[in-house]
């Protein structure tokens, strides 16, 4: 997640009083956490209702006034929001006073490729940069000045650094042998203190530096975008000898579950509020639920009760040894998004990119039979046509890709969509990924009953 230097650098005030705030409630007795969250909520609702004309019937309908929400079962009475329901409204989701609020228009293509358009002000922007500022100052030894290395889908270029907000960017298209030697030089040429990126380009990163007999530490990693899978975490701090930190976030910028040095996962509700429900959005106390977040800083275009579509279950409410009294989130069992294989060795994810240019799909994923192929299925909206949409599409995939997998489409209809059981939608099915996961796990199994 990158930030606009200008929105952090514009309002020194608005900042210090974020920061103020941001130092003391991650620490607040939860009394008192709970006090300010409910002022919180009030401040976005009462705005909501105010400026923006969907909540204002919305709010009617659930019989819902904002000035009344003394109590988080009042604030339960809202129904959810999905991002069907923002696509549908998104004109009317927007704040009257957007021009003055310094907003943005972003996009987003989600796990299924369908894009959603949403809008950032500069103050939901600050929030953001301060959050991740909090979360990166766990890094031994770092300062604000230092230099960063970030591994994403950077697909402009193999490597960009840029001077103003001291992050090295590299391309995770590229994580191959012939970059390798090219990356570790550059995050040693800027003296980079910490690296962050996807957990699948981490973990493929560290798996080529160990193959060409490099070496390098970090005492602080940050992973996101994408589940961390176990064997993933033991691997990258082994390589890098060093403590990954996992912190599951999302361009909407609701929603924040922060790893602590305790390896617990804290819902982070002072950048955003956090809930767990059932699919009609009642709460869940035990089990795994949908993971339903409300932004609080965002007025462009405020988020109210937006179910992420991951999921996720509590913890068992024990305290914490960190000392932080956000609430404990024991896992988050979405964002477990395969990869593709190329002959080549590398592994691309992130490659719902390649969609997000296209508003005439409303469904897009990828399967993965062998490693030369992979066959595109396309569930189209009116208006959609493959032979004149097929050369963008495939540009876009060829830049992650590469040009030795071939690829195929294959328009499907709303009833040949591949939901799994929990109605959700893989981006990406790699049966040879899962053959080399299946593998890894049987040398490791083999390599204990040896020991």
């Amino acid at each position: 997640m990158d930030f606009r230097i200008g929105d952090y650098l514009s309002s020194p005030a608005m900042m210090a009083g974020i920061w103020r705030k941001m130092k003391k409630t991650p620490y607040l007795p939860p009394a008192q956490a709970r006090i300010r969250l409910l002022s919180d909520l009030r401040e976005i609702c009462s705005y909501a209702q105010e400026h923006v004309p969907f909540y204002k019937e919305w709010f009617a309908d659930a019989h819902f006034d904002p000035q009344l929400l003394y109590d988080l079962e009042y604030f339960e009475r809202l129904p959810l929001l999905d991002k069907d329901v923002v696509r549908a409204n998104a004109d009317r989701m927007v704040s009257d006073e957007i021009d003055r609020l310094g907003a943005v228009e972003c996009e987003t293509s989600g796990s299924t490729g369908t894009p959603l358009k949403f809008y950032l002000d500069r103050r939901v922007n600050a929030a953001s940069f301060l959050l991740f500022y909090r979360a990166w100052s766990m890094a031994p030894g770092w300062h604000i000045w230092d230099n960063e290395a970030t591994i994403s889908g950077y697909a402009e270029g193999v490597w960009n650094y840029n001077p103003v907000n001291r992050v090295l960017y590299l391309s995770s298209f590229h994580l191959d042998d012939e970059h390798a030697r090219e990356f570790y030089d550059l995050i040693r040429k800027y003296h980079v203190k910490f690296i962050r990126g996807y957990p699948s380009s981490l973990y493929r990163f560290a798996q080529l530096l160990e193959q060409n007999n490099l070496e390098l530490s970090f005492p602080v990693m940050f992973s996101g975008a994408e589940t961390l899978l176990p064997y993933q975490r033991e691997y990258i701090e082994k390589a890098f000898h060093g403590r990954l930190i996992d912190h599951y976030t999302h361009w909407e910028r609701t929603a924040s579950v922060l790893e602590c040095m305790q390896g617990r996962l804290h819902a982070q509700n002072d950048f955003g509020y956090h809930e767990i429900t059932d699919e009609n959005g009642k709460r869940i106390d035990g089990g795994v639920g949908h993971l339903v977040c409300t932004g609080l800083y965002n007025r462009a275009m405020p988020l109210i009760r937006y179910d992420t579509r991951d999921l996720a279950e509590w913890g068992d409410g024990s305290p914490c040894p960190c000392g932080c009294t956000f609430p404990v989130i024991s896992r988050i069992t979405g964002r477990i998004e395969d990869i593709v294989v190329t002959p080549e060795g590398r592994y691309i994810g992130r490659l719902d990119a390649a969609f997000k240019y296209n508003d005439r799909i409303r469904l897009a994923c990828i399967h993965q039979p062998s490693v030369d192929r992979i066959i595109v299925k396309i569930c189209p909206l009116e208006g959609f046509d493959l032979k004149q949409e097929e050369p963008l599409l495939t540009s876009e995939l060829r830049k992650r890709v590469g040009d030795t997998i071939r690829i195929d489409y294959e328009l499907i209809t709303a009833d040949q969509i591949p939901y799994t059981k929990r109605g959700k939608v893989r981006f990406v099915t790699s049966d040879v990924l899962t053959q080399m996961q299946t593998t890894h796990l049987a040398e490791e199994e083999a390599d204990h009953a040896d020991q």
